[in-house]
């Protein structure tokens, strides 16, 4: 017994996936902004300015929707995540391929 396909309904599958693609194509050029700009943020993380800057209270304002620049945790914390969501890209980029 063979099964029918509803072709309107591969066809809205279809454009959905099409808007689905340019958000994940966004979110690839949104990654590599992420990238650089973490990279920033660590690479002042690990020189001797940042425990100098942490240690004299220099002040900086921030929204409040983050850890400041000087909470040990936050930083270290935001580095574990990317990597976590890197890996988390890179097992969803194998599925896709290995299917």
């Amino acid at each position: 017994m063979s099964h029918t396909v509803d072709p309107q309904e591969i066809q809205r599958k279809f454009e959905r996936w099409y808007a689905l693609q340019q958000k994940l194509l966004q979110a690839q050029q949104d990654w590599v902004e992420a990238e650089a700009l973490l990279a920033e943020v660590q690479q002042y993380y690990l020189s001797p300015q940042w425990a100098q800057d942490r240690e004299n209270d220099v002040a900086i304002e921030h929204s409040g929707e983050t850890y400041s620049i000087f909470s040990e945790d936050g930083i270290w914390n935001a580095m574990s995540e990317h990597q976590e969501q890197a890996i988390g890209w890179m097992r969803l980029g194998l599925d896709s391929i290995d299917k």
